[in-house]
């Protein structure tokens, strides 16, 4: 089964906290059962953007790690 991707975001090499602030209220906006695809190469805003997402209600549907960036793709729940 295919999962469809509704929002997508590439943090490689373009990182900002502006870029950071989007994501996170994108996310908030989303409504129940879509999906957001994060694509980054720094560990540290990976770690952040869960910190930022501990509150609200979502799992976590794909992870993956090639080379030097990771792919997440996060659904959000109820």
């Amino acid at each position: 089964m295919e999962t469809k991707i509704t929002h997508k975001f590439d943090l490689r090499e373009t990182f900002t906290l502006f870029t950071f602030l989007k994501v996170t209220q994108t996310f908030r906006e989303m409504k129940a059962g879509e999906i957001l695809q994060i694509k980054g190469d720094d560990p540290k805003i990976r770690k952040e953007i869960f910190k930022v997402l501990h509150t609200m209600n979502y799992a976590v549907i794909e992870t993956k790690e090639d080379g030097d960036y990771y792919c997440i793709c996060l659904k959000k729940e109820n």
